[in-house]
């Protein structure tokens, strides 16, 4: 594994919610961090003052992950500083139209950002990590796929096809040090955009058994346990973190 003072974890979506809480438990586990934003650049900024508390190297990246060039620049903006160990590919988008509705423009739209943009960045960052014998990928799925729900066919399609690759790619990498897997948030209490609709519409109850919508930190801190050199024999499974939402 790199040295502790000088491995990097990438964070796809990382101006709030999950992706700032995933930046600073992986902090805390002394990886320097690139943050990465589609275009929220102030959140951004809040998300790297917080890591920087922690006495690591960080650096914002801005950009879209469906193109297949920003997946090199960000690869290559973390190995200004250090060697990439981690990635978390975070970053979704969770459009609302009903299937009648939806055009054949808005459903790849959600395809490529919550799938091909999976690809391209496993595709750039495993090379490196096999170099070192050494990492970690995890990619976020969601609930709506294994649940169903009303208005998100795209997502739901797109976030079980997110979990079949996972279990691919760890298959496809057991033995060479890197591990893949998937963690699944259920209903946790984040900032969502006007796009994702007033609320998820699931065919089961809206809040969790136990009472509450989930922290983001809650989802975070699965993400450092897998991420933990310790972690070596976790690999290809699909972890759910839903208050009790969905038993699997």
């Amino acid at each position: 594994m790199n040295s502790d003072n000088n491995k990097v974890a990438i964070v796809t979506g990382a101006a709030k919610n999950i992706g700032r809480a995933t930046c600073i438990e992986l902090a805390k586990l002394n990886f320097n961090i690139l943050i990465h934003a589609n275009t929220d650049k102030k959140g951004a900024k809040q998300t790297k003052t917080c890591v920087d508390d922690y006495n690591v190297n960080s650096k914002i990246i801005i950009g879209d992950l469906t193109d297949q060039n920003f997946a090199n620049d960000l690869v290559n903006e973390a190995s200004k500083i250090g060697n990439l160990s981690v990635l978390v590919n975070n970053a979704s988008q969770r459009n609302f139209f009903k299937f009648e509705d939806m055009t054949y423009e808005e459903w790849r739209h959600v395809l490529n950002i919550n799938l091909d943009a999976v690809f391209l960045t496993c595709k750039r960052a495993i090379p490196l990590m096999r170099k070192n014998s050494w990492g970690r990928i995890i990619n976020l799925g969601g609930l709506s796929a294994h649940i169903g729900a009303i208005g998100r066919s795209h997502v739901v399609t797109s976030k079980l096809a997110v979990v079949g690759f996972t279990r691919a790619l760890a298959t496809e990498y057991a033995g060479t040090g890197i591990t893949v897997n998937c963690v699944v948030p259920g209903l946790i209490d984040t900032i969502r955009g006007k796009s994702a609709g007033k609320g998820l519409v699931h065919p089961t109850h809206s809040d969790p058994p136990i009472g509450r919508k989930g922290n983001p930190i809650e989802v975070a801190k699965m993400i450092k346990n897998l991420c933990d050199k310790d972690s070596d024999f976790i690999n290809g499974q699909t972890i759910h973190v839903n208050g009790g939402s969905f038993l699997c």
